[in-house]
């Protein structure tokens, strides 16, 4: 899943659980489901994250810009010949 579809599921999993959570007893087997679905969403997105810390930027992979040393030119001699 993406990171947008992740988020998603999240917050529909929270809401559904606050809204059945105001409902009162009866509904505590849909709520242990929800926050299971919950708790592995959320796992979900924790790796999502490692993984996309552990990936390379750019910086890490482009080498900077190389330092350059002016050096006085020197001038040859020609012979004709």
């Amino acid at each position: 899943m993406t990171l947008k579809e992740l988020k998603d599921k999240y917050d529909r999993l929270g809401n559904q659980i606050d809204g059945l959570a105001g409902q009162g007893v009866g509904h505590e087997a849909r709520l242990i489901s929800l926050q299971a679905e919950l708790d592995q969403v959320h796992r979900e997105l924790s790796e999502l994250r490692r993984r996309t810390w552990a990936v390379p930027t750019l910086r890490d992979v482009v080498s900077g810009p190389v330092a350059m040393v002016l050096r006085p030119v020197e001038p040859t001699l020609v012979l004709a010949g």
